[in-house]
Protein backbone atom coordinates (compact mmCIF):
# COMPACT_ATOMS: atom_id res chain seq x y z
CA UNK A 1 0.00 0.00 0.00
CA UNK A 2 1.23 3.49 -0.73
CA UNK A 3 0.19 6.57 1.11
CA UNK A 4 0.05 9.58 -1.21
CA UNK A 5 -1.00 13.31 -1.02
CA UNK A 6 -2.04 15.33 -3.96
CA UNK A 7 -0.95 19.00 -3.82
CA UNK A 8 -2.99 21.53 -5.83
CA UNK A 9 -0.96 24.28 -7.44
CA UNK A 10 -2.71 27.07 -5.52
CA UNK A 11 -0.02 29.61 -6.08
CA UNK A 12 0.18 28.75 -9.74
CA UNK A 13 -3.53 29.21 -10.20
CA UNK A 14 -3.40 32.53 -8.49
CA UNK A 15 -0.58 33.74 -10.70
CA UNK A 16 -2.39 32.65 -13.83
CA UNK A 17 -5.13 35.13 -12.97
CA UNK A 18 -2.64 37.92 -12.96
CA UNK A 19 -2.25 40.04 -16.06
CA UNK A 20 1.41 40.68 -15.28
CA UNK A 21 3.89 38.02 -16.47
CA UNK A 22 6.13 36.98 -13.58
CA UNK A 23 9.87 37.26 -13.90
CA UNK A 24 13.00 36.37 -12.08
CA UNK A 25 13.18 33.90 -9.15
CA UNK A 26 9.48 34.19 -8.58
CA UNK A 27 8.81 33.06 -12.14
CA UNK A 28 11.01 30.00 -11.73
CA UNK A 29 9.13 29.00 -8.58
CA UNK A 30 5.87 29.25 -10.41
CA UNK A 31 7.15 27.02 -13.20
CA UNK A 32 8.29 24.34 -10.72
CA UNK A 33 4.93 24.35 -9.01
CA UNK A 34 3.26 23.96 -12.36
CA UNK A 35 5.45 20.94 -13.19
CA UNK A 36 4.39 19.03 -10.12
CA UNK A 37 0.72 19.89 -10.43
CA UNK A 38 -1.41 16.72 -10.15
CA UNK A 39 1.66 14.47 -9.53
CA UNK A 40 1.67 11.91 -6.64
CA UNK A 41 4.14 12.24 -3.82
CA UNK A 42 5.33 8.88 -2.28
CA UNK A 43 5.26 8.50 1.46
CA UNK A 44 7.27 5.86 3.47
CA UNK A 45 6.06 2.18 3.17
CA UNK A 46 3.69 0.90 5.84
CA UNK A 47 5.30 -1.10 8.65
CA UNK A 48 3.68 -4.48 9.35
CA UNK A 49 3.38 -5.23 13.04
CA UNK A 50 1.50 -8.51 12.79
CA UNK A 51 0.53 -11.15 10.19
CA UNK A 52 -2.48 -13.34 10.81
CA UNK A 53 -1.52 -17.02 10.95
CA UNK A 54 -2.47 -19.56 8.29
CA UNK A 55 -4.72 -22.54 8.90
CA UNK A 56 -2.86 -25.81 9.47
CA UNK A 57 -4.48 -27.23 6.35
CA UNK A 58 -2.91 -24.40 4.35
CA UNK A 59 0.46 -24.15 6.05
CA UNK A 60 1.11 -27.88 5.74
CA UNK A 61 -0.16 -29.55 2.55
CA UNK A 62 0.24 -32.98 1.00
CA UNK A 63 -0.13 -33.87 -2.67
CA UNK A 64 0.24 -37.35 -4.21
CA UNK A 65 2.91 -37.99 -6.79
CA UNK A 66 1.43 -37.76 -10.26
CA UNK A 67 -1.59 -35.81 -9.10
CA UNK A 68 -2.96 -32.85 -11.09
CA UNK A 69 -3.59 -31.02 -7.83
CA UNK A 70 -1.65 -27.81 -7.18
CA UNK A 71 -0.74 -26.15 -3.86
CA UNK A 72 -3.34 -23.94 -2.21
CA UNK A 73 -1.71 -20.49 -2.08
CA UNK A 74 -3.79 -17.55 -0.71
CA UNK A 75 -3.92 -14.40 -2.85
CA UNK A 76 -3.65 -12.16 0.21
CA UNK A 77 -2.60 -12.17 3.85
CA UNK A 78 -4.27 -10.29 6.68
CA UNK A 79 -1.88 -7.82 8.29
CA UNK A 80 -1.80 -5.07 10.88
CA UNK A 81 0.31 -1.97 10.32
CA UNK A 82 1.59 0.83 12.54
CA UNK A 83 -1.26 3.07 13.62
CA UNK A 84 -3.99 0.55 12.78
CA UNK A 85 -5.60 -1.97 15.16
CA UNK A 86 -7.50 -4.01 12.62
CA UNK A 87 -6.30 -6.58 10.08
CA UNK A 88 -6.52 -5.53 6.49
CA UNK A 89 -5.87 -7.74 3.42
CA UNK A 90 -2.58 -7.29 1.66
CA UNK A 91 -2.13 -8.82 -1.80
CA UNK A 92 0.75 -11.29 -2.14
CA UNK A 93 2.51 -13.61 -4.53
CA UNK A 94 4.35 -16.77 -3.46
CA UNK A 95 7.94 -17.74 -4.16
CA UNK A 96 8.96 -21.42 -4.24
CA UNK A 97 12.31 -22.50 -2.80
CA UNK A 98 12.84 -24.76 -5.81
CA UNK A 99 11.76 -22.35 -8.47
CA UNK A 100 8.75 -24.22 -9.75
CA UNK A 101 6.39 -26.74 -8.19
CA UNK A 102 6.00 -30.22 -9.75
CA UNK A 103 4.30 -33.40 -8.56
CA UNK A 104 6.35 -35.65 -10.83
CA UNK A 105 8.31 -37.14 -7.93
CA UNK A 106 8.34 -37.20 -4.15
CA UNK A 107 9.77 -33.94 -2.84
CA UNK A 108 9.30 -31.05 -0.38
CA UNK A 109 8.48 -27.50 -1.50
CA UNK A 110 8.45 -24.37 0.70
CA UNK A 111 6.56 -21.25 -0.37
CA UNK A 112 7.10 -17.78 1.12
CA UNK A 113 4.99 -14.63 0.42
CA UNK A 114 6.05 -11.49 -1.47
CA UNK A 115 3.82 -8.42 -0.92
CA UNK A 116 2.72 -6.64 -4.06
CA UNK A 117 2.67 -3.20 -2.37
CA UNK A 118 5.33 -1.55 -0.26
CA UNK A 119 5.45 -2.99 3.19
CA UNK A 120 8.24 -3.43 5.63
CA UNK A 121 8.27 -5.90 8.47
CA UNK A 122 8.68 -4.65 11.96
CA UNK A 123 11.57 -6.34 13.72
CA UNK A 124 10.48 -9.71 15.14
CA UNK A 125 7.63 -10.25 12.66
CA UNK A 126 8.19 -13.39 10.58
CA UNK A 127 6.75 -14.27 7.23
CA UNK A 128 4.53 -17.36 7.19
CA UNK A 129 5.55 -20.37 5.12
CA UNK A 130 3.56 -23.00 3.27
CA UNK A 131 5.15 -26.44 3.16
CA UNK A 132 3.94 -28.79 0.42
CA UNK A 133 4.97 -32.45 0.58
CA UNK A 134 4.69 -34.45 -2.64
CA UNK A 135 4.28 -37.99 -1.32
CA UNK A 136 3.79 -41.53 -2.54
CA UNK A 137 0.31 -42.61 -1.68
CA UNK A 138 -0.43 -45.80 0.25
CA UNK A 139 -1.18 -48.55 -2.24
CA UNK A 140 -4.73 -49.82 -1.97
CA UNK A 141 -5.79 -53.19 -3.37
CA UNK A 142 -9.40 -54.23 -2.87
CA UNK A 143 -11.28 -57.39 -3.82
CA UNK A 144 -8.71 -60.01 -2.73
CA UNK A 145 -10.36 -63.11 -1.27
CA UNK A 146 -8.93 -64.48 1.99
CA UNK A 147 -9.54 -68.13 1.08
CA UNK A 148 -10.55 -70.02 -2.04
CA UNK A 149 -11.59 -73.64 -2.55
CA UNK A 150 -11.51 -74.92 -6.10
CA UNK A 151 -11.38 -78.19 -8.01
CA UNK A 152 -8.02 -78.82 -9.66
CA UNK A 153 -7.67 -77.85 -13.31
CA UNK A 154 -10.16 -75.05 -12.83
CA UNK A 155 -9.42 -71.32 -12.91
CA UNK A 156 -8.90 -69.25 -9.78
CA UNK A 157 -9.55 -65.54 -10.28
CA UNK A 158 -10.03 -62.40 -8.18
CA UNK A 159 -11.48 -59.14 -9.45
CA UNK A 160 -9.35 -56.49 -7.80
CA UNK A 161 -8.85 -52.74 -7.94
CA UNK A 162 -5.38 -51.22 -7.54
CA UNK A 163 -4.68 -47.58 -6.64
CA UNK A 164 -2.37 -46.04 -7.70
CA UNK A 165 -1.68 -48.02 -10.88
CA UNK A 166 0.44 -45.80 -13.17
CA UNK A 167 2.19 -48.65 -14.98
CA UNK A 168 3.42 -50.38 -11.82
CA UNK A 169 4.27 -54.09 -11.64
CA UNK A 170 2.05 -56.39 -9.60
CA UNK A 171 3.54 -59.72 -8.54
CA UNK A 172 1.57 -62.87 -7.71
CA UNK A 173 3.68 -64.88 -5.28
CA UNK A 174 3.38 -68.42 -3.89
CA UNK A 175 4.92 -69.59 -0.63
CA UNK A 176 7.06 -72.58 -1.52
CA UNK A 177 10.33 -74.00 -0.25
CA UNK A 178 10.19 -71.76 2.81
CA UNK A 179 10.07 -68.50 0.83
CA UNK A 180 7.81 -66.38 -1.35
CA UNK A 181 8.39 -67.04 -5.05
CA UNK A 182 7.01 -64.84 -7.84
CA UNK A 183 4.91 -66.95 -10.19
CA UNK A 184 3.40 -64.23 -12.35
CA UNK A 185 3.78 -60.49 -12.98
CA UNK A 186 1.16 -58.06 -14.27
CA UNK A 187 1.90 -54.56 -15.58
CA UNK A 188 -0.76 -52.05 -14.55
CA UNK A 189 -2.31 -49.45 -16.84
CA UNK A 190 -1.03 -45.86 -16.94
CA UNK A 191 -4.02 -44.65 -14.94
CA UNK A 192 -4.53 -43.63 -11.35
CA UNK A 193 -6.62 -46.76 -10.64
CA UNK A 194 -7.20 -49.99 -12.49
CA UNK A 195 -9.75 -52.76 -12.00
CA UNK A 196 -8.69 -56.10 -13.43
CA UNK A 197 -9.41 -59.81 -13.16
CA UNK A 198 -6.41 -61.47 -11.54
CA UNK A 199 -5.79 -65.07 -12.65
CA UNK A 200 -3.65 -67.25 -10.39
CA UNK A 201 -1.04 -69.49 -12.06
CA UNK A 202 -1.89 -73.19 -12.23
CA UNK A 203 0.73 -74.04 -9.59
CA UNK A 204 -2.10 -73.93 -7.01
CA UNK A 205 -3.70 -77.11 -8.23
CA UNK A 206 -0.59 -79.26 -7.79
CA UNK A 207 -0.89 -79.23 -3.99
CA UNK A 208 -3.81 -79.74 -1.63
CA UNK A 209 -3.30 -76.39 0.06
CA UNK A 210 -1.20 -73.41 -0.98
CA UNK A 211 -0.47 -69.88 0.24
CA UNK A 212 -0.39 -66.85 -2.04
CA UNK A 213 -0.01 -63.10 -1.80
CA UNK A 214 -0.01 -59.98 -3.96
CA UNK A 215 3.12 -57.85 -3.76
CA UNK A 216 3.97 -54.47 -5.28
CA UNK A 217 7.29 -52.72 -4.84
CA UNK A 218 7.52 -49.06 -3.93
CA UNK A 219 7.45 -46.78 -6.94
CA UNK A 220 7.56 -43.04 -7.48
CA UNK A 221 3.76 -43.12 -7.31
CA UNK A 222 2.97 -45.47 -4.46
CA UNK A 223 4.32 -47.16 -1.38
CA UNK A 224 5.06 -50.89 -1.37
CA UNK A 225 2.14 -53.25 -0.81
CA UNK A 226 1.85 -56.76 0.54
CA UNK A 227 -1.55 -58.39 0.73
CA UNK A 228 -2.76 -60.68 3.52
CA UNK A 229 -2.09 -64.36 2.75
CA UNK A 230 -4.59 -65.97 0.39
CA UNK A 231 -5.15 -69.68 1.11
CA UNK A 232 -6.20 -71.84 -1.82
CA UNK A 233 -7.58 -75.30 -1.02
CA UNK A 234 -7.57 -77.75 -3.92
CA UNK A 235 -10.21 -80.40 -4.43
CA UNK A 236 -8.89 -83.38 -6.36
CA UNK A 237 -9.57 -83.45 -10.05
CA UNK A 238 -9.93 -87.21 -9.77
CA UNK A 239 -10.96 -89.21 -6.71
CA UNK A 240 -12.36 -92.68 -6.25
CA UNK A 241 -15.99 -93.02 -5.19
CA UNK A 242 -16.25 -92.89 -1.40
CA UNK A 243 -16.86 -96.63 -0.97
CA UNK A 244 -13.48 -97.42 -2.53
CA UNK A 245 -9.96 -96.61 -1.39
CA UNK A 246 -9.37 -92.85 -1.28
CA UNK A 247 -6.39 -91.17 -2.92
CA UNK A 248 -4.08 -89.25 -0.61
CA UNK A 249 -1.45 -86.59 -1.12
CA UNK A 250 0.99 -88.22 1.25
CA UNK A 251 1.34 -91.72 2.72
CA UNK A 252 2.37 -91.92 6.35
CA UNK A 253 2.73 -95.37 7.87
CA UNK A 254 0.68 -96.00 10.98
CA UNK A 255 3.08 -98.77 12.06
CA UNK A 256 6.60 -98.04 13.27
CA UNK A 257 9.55 -99.62 11.52
CA UNK A 258 11.34 -99.95 14.86
CA UNK A 259 10.00 -103.44 15.63
CA UNK A 260 11.85 -106.27 17.35
CA UNK A 261 12.78 -109.42 15.42
CA UNK A 262 11.85 -112.85 16.65
CA UNK A 263 10.96 -116.29 15.30
CA UNK A 264 8.71 -116.15 12.24
CA UNK A 265 9.69 -112.67 11.07
CA UNK A 266 10.75 -112.07 7.45
CA UNK A 267 11.89 -109.20 5.30
CA UNK A 268 14.86 -106.86 4.99
CA UNK A 269 15.78 -106.53 8.66
CA UNK A 270 15.84 -110.32 9.04
CA UNK A 271 17.88 -110.56 5.85
CA UNK A 272 20.47 -108.17 7.38
CA UNK A 273 20.68 -110.21 10.60
CA UNK A 274 21.03 -113.55 8.76
CA UNK A 275 23.67 -112.08 6.51
CA UNK A 276 25.58 -110.88 9.58
CA UNK A 277 25.72 -114.48 10.86
CA UNK A 278 26.21 -115.98 7.40
CA UNK A 279 23.03 -118.07 7.47
CA UNK A 280 19.77 -118.40 5.54
CA UNK A 281 18.63 -117.75 1.97
CA UNK A 282 18.92 -114.18 0.70
CA UNK A 283 15.66 -114.47 -1.25
CA UNK A 284 13.79 -116.21 1.54
CA UNK A 285 15.06 -114.55 4.74
CA UNK A 286 13.29 -115.98 7.79
CA UNK A 287 13.95 -115.69 11.48
CA UNK A 288 14.32 -119.36 12.33
CA UNK A 289 15.51 -121.23 15.41
CA UNK A 290 18.99 -121.09 13.91
CA UNK A 291 18.78 -117.30 13.80
CA UNK A 292 17.53 -117.22 17.38
CA UNK A 293 20.43 -119.34 18.66
CA UNK A 294 22.97 -117.19 16.83
CA UNK A 295 21.45 -114.07 18.35
CA UNK A 296 21.54 -115.55 21.87
CA UNK A 297 25.21 -116.40 21.57
CA UNK A 298 25.94 -112.92 20.27
CA UNK A 299 24.04 -111.26 23.12
CA UNK A 300 25.94 -113.27 25.73
CA UNK A 301 29.22 -112.33 24.13
CA UNK A 302 28.30 -108.60 24.12
CA UNK A 303 26.98 -108.57 27.67
CA UNK A 304 23.36 -108.20 26.60
CA UNK A 305 20.39 -110.12 27.97
CA UNK A 306 20.32 -113.37 25.96
CA UNK A 307 16.70 -113.43 24.78
CA UNK A 308 17.29 -114.52 21.22
CA UNK A 309 15.21 -111.48 20.17
CA UNK A 310 16.87 -108.69 18.20
CA UNK A 311 15.94 -105.45 19.88
CA UNK A 312 17.39 -102.02 19.19
CA UNK A 313 20.34 -102.51 21.56
CA UNK A 314 21.29 -105.80 19.88
CA UNK A 315 20.86 -104.24 16.43
CA UNK A 316 23.25 -101.41 17.30
CA UNK A 317 25.80 -103.82 18.82
CA UNK A 318 25.81 -105.65 15.51
CA UNK A 319 27.04 -102.44 13.93
CA UNK A 320 23.83 -101.37 12.20
CA UNK A 321 22.72 -97.74 12.36
CA UNK A 322 19.87 -96.40 14.43
CA UNK A 323 18.32 -94.97 11.27
CA UNK A 324 18.23 -98.41 9.62
CA UNK A 325 16.49 -99.84 12.70
CA UNK A 326 13.50 -97.62 12.01
CA UNK A 327 13.63 -97.32 8.24
CA UNK A 328 14.93 -100.53 6.68
CA UNK A 329 11.59 -102.28 6.91
CA UNK A 330 9.40 -99.21 6.51
CA UNK A 331 10.18 -97.68 3.13
CA UNK A 332 7.38 -95.81 1.34
CA UNK A 333 7.75 -94.69 -2.28
CA UNK A 334 6.96 -90.94 -2.51
CA UNK A 335 3.61 -90.05 -4.05
CA UNK A 336 4.08 -89.24 -7.73
CA UNK A 337 0.66 -87.72 -8.37
CA UNK A 338 -0.91 -84.44 -7.27
CA UNK A 339 -4.46 -83.08 -6.89
CA UNK A 340 -4.59 -82.22 -10.59
CA UNK A 341 -3.68 -85.74 -11.77
CA UNK A 342 -6.16 -87.59 -13.95
CA UNK A 343 -7.30 -91.15 -13.49
CA UNK A 344 -4.93 -92.23 -16.24
CA UNK A 345 -2.03 -90.46 -14.56
CA UNK A 346 -2.71 -92.33 -11.32
CA UNK A 347 -2.66 -95.63 -13.17
CA UNK A 348 0.54 -94.75 -14.99
CA UNK A 349 2.23 -93.65 -11.76
CA UNK A 350 1.49 -97.04 -10.25
CA UNK A 351 2.73 -98.93 -13.29
CA UNK A 352 5.87 -96.82 -13.79
CA UNK A 353 6.88 -97.47 -10.18
CA UNK A 354 6.34 -101.20 -10.54
CA UNK A 355 8.36 -101.27 -13.77
CA UNK A 356 11.18 -99.34 -12.09
CA UNK A 357 11.70 -102.46 -9.91
CA UNK A 358 12.24 -104.66 -12.94
CA UNK A 359 15.25 -106.87 -12.20
CA UNK A 360 15.17 -106.07 -8.46
CA UNK A 361 15.61 -109.13 -6.20
CA UNK A 362 12.65 -111.07 -4.88
CA UNK A 363 12.78 -110.99 -1.05
CA UNK A 364 9.99 -112.67 0.88
CA UNK A 365 8.20 -110.40 3.35
CA UNK A 366 10.01 -107.36 1.96
CA UNK A 367 8.90 -104.11 0.39
CA UNK A 368 12.05 -102.02 0.07
CA UNK A 369 13.70 -99.72 -2.38
CA UNK A 370 14.45 -100.98 -5.88
CA UNK A 371 17.98 -101.93 -4.85
CA UNK A 372 16.70 -103.83 -1.82
CA UNK A 373 13.94 -105.82 -3.46
CA UNK A 374 10.37 -106.89 -2.71
CA UNK A 375 8.07 -109.87 -3.02
CA UNK A 376 4.82 -109.80 -5.00
CA UNK A 377 2.62 -107.96 -2.49
CA UNK A 378 5.57 -105.78 -1.43
CA UNK A 379 5.96 -104.62 -5.04
CA UNK A 380 2.24 -103.85 -5.33
CA UNK A 381 2.29 -101.85 -2.09
CA UNK A 382 5.10 -99.60 -3.34
CA UNK A 383 3.27 -99.13 -6.63
CA UNK A 384 0.08 -98.17 -4.79
CA UNK A 385 1.93 -95.75 -2.53
CA UNK A 386 3.36 -93.91 -5.51
CA UNK A 387 -0.18 -93.38 -6.86
CA UNK A 388 -1.45 -91.98 -3.55
CA UNK A 389 -3.15 -95.17 -2.35
CA UNK A 390 -2.63 -96.55 1.16
CA UNK A 391 -4.08 -100.09 1.43
CA UNK A 392 -3.92 -100.05 5.25
CA UNK A 393 -4.16 -102.28 7.31
CA UNK A 394 -2.03 -103.94 4.62
CA UNK A 395 1.37 -102.29 5.10
CA UNK A 396 5.08 -102.82 4.48
CA UNK A 397 5.71 -103.09 8.23
CA UNK A 398 2.99 -105.67 8.89
CA UNK A 399 4.17 -107.63 5.86
CA UNK A 400 7.35 -108.62 7.73
CA UNK A 401 5.50 -110.06 10.71
CA UNK A 402 4.63 -113.72 11.17
CA UNK A 403 1.39 -114.66 9.46
CA UNK A 404 1.45 -111.80 6.95
CA UNK A 405 3.66 -113.26 4.24
CA UNK A 406 0.67 -113.39 1.92
CA UNK A 407 -0.61 -109.83 2.08
CA UNK A 408 -1.86 -110.56 -1.42
CA UNK A 409 -4.78 -112.41 0.22
CA UNK A 410 -5.67 -109.36 2.27
CA UNK A 411 -5.52 -107.09 -0.78
CA UNK A 412 -7.76 -109.53 -2.62
CA UNK A 413 -10.37 -109.62 0.16
CA UNK A 414 -10.38 -105.84 0.76
CA UNK A 415 -13.72 -104.17 0.04
CA UNK A 416 -11.83 -101.00 -0.87
CA UNK A 417 -11.00 -102.37 -4.32
CA UNK A 418 -13.67 -103.00 -6.93
CA UNK A 419 -14.27 -106.55 -8.11
CA UNK A 420 -13.94 -106.85 -11.88
CA UNK A 421 -14.60 -109.82 -14.16
CA UNK A 422 -11.45 -111.22 -15.72
CA UNK A 423 -12.78 -110.50 -19.21
CA UNK A 424 -13.19 -106.81 -18.27
CA UNK A 425 -9.65 -106.33 -16.95
CA UNK A 426 -7.89 -103.06 -17.82
CA UNK A 427 -4.42 -101.62 -17.55
CA UNK A 428 -3.63 -100.95 -13.88
CA UNK A 429 -5.91 -103.65 -12.44
CA UNK A 430 -4.54 -106.13 -9.88
CA UNK A 431 -4.64 -109.74 -10.99
CA UNK A 432 -4.59 -112.36 -8.23
CA UNK A 433 -3.53 -115.98 -8.53
CA UNK A 434 -4.50 -119.02 -6.49
CA UNK A 435 -2.78 -122.22 -5.47
CA UNK A 436 -4.06 -125.60 -6.53
CA UNK A 437 -6.20 -125.56 -3.41
CA UNK A 438 -7.76 -122.22 -4.38
CA UNK A 439 -5.93 -120.04 -1.84
CA UNK A 440 -4.63 -116.68 -3.07
CA UNK A 441 -0.83 -116.73 -3.06
CA UNK A 442 0.27 -114.22 -5.71
CA UNK A 443 -0.56 -110.82 -7.25
CA UNK A 444 0.62 -108.81 -10.26
CA UNK A 445 -0.28 -105.54 -11.98
CA UNK A 446 -1.91 -105.81 -15.39
CA UNK A 447 -0.10 -103.83 -18.11
CA UNK A 448 -2.48 -104.57 -20.95
CA UNK A 449 -1.85 -106.71 -24.02
CA UNK A 450 -1.84 -109.86 -21.90
CA UNK A 451 1.14 -108.79 -19.74
CA UNK A 452 1.69 -108.28 -16.01
CA UNK A 453 4.56 -106.91 -13.92
CA UNK A 454 5.15 -108.95 -10.75
CA UNK A 455 7.80 -110.20 -8.35
CA UNK A 456 8.52 -113.88 -8.17
CA UNK A 457 11.72 -115.79 -7.40
CA UNK A 458 14.14 -114.55 -8.03
CA UNK A 459 13.34 -111.06 -9.35
CA UNK A 460 10.77 -108.53 -10.50
CA UNK A 461 9.76 -109.26 -14.11
CA UNK A 462 7.22 -108.72 -16.87
CA UNK A 463 5.39 -111.87 -17.92
CA UNK A 464 2.30 -113.04 -19.73
CA UNK A 465 -0.84 -113.04 -17.60
CA UNK A 466 -1.01 -116.83 -17.88
CA UNK A 467 2.36 -118.45 -18.00
CA UNK A 468 3.91 -121.49 -16.40
CA UNK A 469 2.30 -122.14 -13.05
CA UNK A 470 0.42 -118.82 -13.18
CA UNK A 471 -2.75 -119.87 -14.91
CA UNK A 472 -5.17 -120.13 -11.99
CA UNK A 473 -6.72 -116.66 -11.86
CA UNK A 474 -8.38 -116.02 -8.50
CA UNK A 475 -9.86 -112.69 -9.58
CA UNK A 476 -9.30 -109.11 -10.65
CA UNK A 477 -9.50 -105.98 -8.51
CA UNK A 478 -9.63 -102.42 -9.80
CA UNK A 479 -7.80 -99.74 -7.85
CA UNK A 480 -8.97 -96.65 -9.74
CA UNK A 481 -12.67 -96.50 -10.56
Amino acid sequence: MRRRKRYAGILVAFMMMLTVVPSGAFAEEVEENAAVENQEIEIDAAEITEIEGLNDSVSSQSIYVGSDKTPELPQSLNVKTVGYDEFIPAEVEWECNKGEFTSAAADTFIFTPVFLEKYILKEGVELPEITVEVVRRSTQVTGIAASITKKARGTVTDKITVTPAYGRTLKIQMYTGGKWVTKKTVTMAETESQTLTLKYPNDWWKVTSSKWRIYMQESSYGKSYMSPTVKITTRRYYQNPSKYVQIKDKITLKDSGGYNLSTGYMGLKVKAVNKYFGIGDKNWPRYTSTTKNKVKAFQKKKGLKATGVVNKATWLKMGFSESSWYNLGAYVTPVKVNPSSTKKQHIEAMISTALSYKGAPYVVGASGRTSQGADCSGLVMQALYSAGVDPYPVSVVRHSKPGYEYESRNLFSSSKFRKVAYKDKKRGDLIFYASSSGVVIHVGIYLGNGKIVHSWPNKVMVSSVKTGGWSRIAGVRRVFN
